[in-house]
């Protein structure tokens, strides 16, 4: 018996199996006249690293247009700061020149000690004379996008890099690049715009089963066999993986039909479980609905069922889409759900304990978030990615505040005062009245005479307190923002200040659940304050 032939979960990236056509694109994209920059997307354990682990290994081959391939996992040991990217951008690019033979290029910018921008743009300038190429490939460039702590001005400045011909540059994200966005103003960049077409890593499709088996040279599997593997695992690479582990554990050969593959779920549940749990997690809660009344009803029409919700469940295999219907599409995650037990949704269950509670705080802020009305798009995704970062990342949850705070008030003076974003005259006219008009800020703006909104987000809380009657003797001005709208942007001002200055003090998880129900409540003001139309 051979048990864990395929490796599921290792330190090491394993050897790629099937992804014959998203390969043959992405090598297609990149050895073309014009190469394009690459946009790899796929849902945790999709198999994105082994793929561009894969082209890396490919580029550096004789006859590509390459003359170095730089591999940066951003996913580990994250630059924290627009310095730290560039200066460790600048050696991995030197490190890959210098094992590539382009010593030159590779010595010199590994002896950069400032000002790296601007030498690694002179080398890529150099090497573009020399009608050279090298290509970037950025695995886990989720990781510094949540962080929130790298701005425009950085993404403006890699625009300019990659529109020269030497560089090309791949990455792989988990969500489409503008979706994992937190810093308002880098939203902006034409960076984002460089990427010619988004590559999708779907769950293994046939051909990307059928090469897996044939890796099984001493097993013959039967037509009802495929089918029962797609069944249980629904297309996605480690559920089906460990399915053939399963198998090995069984036999060493022979054929293989559908009782083979139910007894290698049975073997395979245990050690998935984990991964089950994580991909479940993933899944929005409107999501997770979908999923339970599909197993309830078998199947239902396209057109019942929310687009979002559909391609999250389909880009992990937990549904498929045929014609108009839409179906459950793995047992093996039926099989997790149901073993929950009948007192799952109990709160000793989901609260009883602390382990308990970080198992399940997520999906409590996620299924709040649910219930208000998508007023903002931006907004809402903001909040959203920052509540994923709980509860494993409670410091990284935090960066996303400035944004919310940023895009909230942007919504706010819109409502209030139009695209002007001018103090209205009614208004000037009562905080100029003598019993006000002494307060610092309106003094400022009648020494100024400008009303316009300023740019300092703190003024803009100032005056919002003004408006809304929020600040002693101040009668509420605001047409649409009530006092409760104030006081939790305010706070959430607060907590932005506390992770802008943490001073080595770690962010306690309780306090990020609390600043990120801030978040949700505030959104739920704003909901109520939405203009109807």
């Amino acid at each position: 018996m051979i048990e864990n032939q395929f490796p599921i979960c290792t330190p090491e990236i394993p050897p790629m199996l099937g992804r014959d056509q998203v390969m043959h694109r992405l090598v297609a994209e990149l050895t073309k006249v014009s190469p394009s920059h690459l946009s790899v997307v796929g849902a945790r354990f999709s198999g994105k690293s082994v793929i561009l682990k894969e082209l890396a290994k490919r580029m550096r081959a004789d006859g590509t247009p390459y003359c170095a391939v730089i591999e940066w996992d951003l996913g580990h040991k994250t630059p924290k700061s627009e310095q730290e990217f560039i200066s460790s951008l600048c050696s991995r690019v030197g490190e890959g020149l210098k094992d590539a033979g382009q010593d030159e290029y590779g010595d010199y910018l590994l002896s950069v000690e400032d000002d790296h921008y601007a030498e690694l743009s002179n080398v890529v300038d150099s090497i573009n004379g020399e009608n050279l190429k090298f290509l970037m490939v950025w695995d886990g460039f989720d990781k510094p996008l949540s962080g929130g702590n790298l701005g425009r001005n950085l993404w403006d400045n890699m625009r300019e890099l990659c529109l020269k011909d030497a560089v090309r540059l791949v990455t792989a994200t988990r969500r489409q690049l503008h979706d994992l966005i937190r810093d308002e103003k880098s939203v902006t960049s034409d960076f984002w715009n460089i990427f010619n077409g988004i590559i999708r890593v779907a769950p293994f499709d046939d051909a990307d089963i059928d090469s897996t088996l044939q890796s099984l040279g001493s097993y013959s599997f039967q037509s009802g066999a495929k089918t029962e593997l797609n069944n249980w695992s629904g297309g996605n690479p480690p559920l089906l993986l460990a399915l053939l582990n399963g198998i090995c554990s069984q036999k060493t050969s022979g054929k293989i039909d559908n009782n083979d593959i139910n007894r290698a779920a049975e073997y395979a549940l245990p050690q998935v479980e984990p991964i089950l749990k994580t991909l479940w997690a993933d899944c929005s809660p409107e999501a997770q609905d979908l999923y339970a009344a599909l197993v309830e009803n078998g199947n239902l029409a396209l057109a019942d069922t929310g687009k979002e919700e559909d391609q999250e469940l389909a880009e992990k295999g937990f549904v498929s889409v045929k014609g108009q219907r839409v179906t459950a599409s793995c047992r093996l995650l039926e099989r997790s759900i149901h073993g929950a037990g009948p007192d799952a949704g109990s709160m000793a269950r989901l609260f009883g304990s602390w382990d308990s509670y970080l198992a399940n705080i997520r999906a409590l802020l996620e299924r709040r978030l649910s219930h208000i009305a998508r007023f903002d798009e931006r907004l809402f995704r903001l909040v959203a990615r920052a509540i994923e970062d709980i509860p494993a990342y409670p410091d990284d949850c935090l960066n996303n505040l400035n944004g919310i705070r940023e895009r909230a008030l942007n919504i706010i003076w819109q409502r209030e005062f139009g695209s002007s974003l001018v103090v209205p005259p009614e208004v000037i006219s009562y905080w100029t009245e003598p019993a006000r008009s002494g307060l610092r800020l309106i003094k400022d703006m009648m020494d100024r005479n400008s009303w316009e909104i300023p740019g300092d987000l703190g003024l803009q809380l100032r005056m919002l307190q003004l408006l809304t009657g929020s600040y002693n003797g101040f009668a509420p001005k605001a047409k649409r923002t009530t006092k409760d709208t104030y006081v939790l942007l305010n706070a959430i001002h607060s907590y932005r200040n506390r992770n802008q200055h943490a001073d080595g003090q770690d962010i306690d998880l309780g306090v990020a659940v609390a600043a990120m129900m801030t978040c949700i409540e505030l959104l739920a003001c704003l909901a109520r304050e939405q203009p109807q139309t």
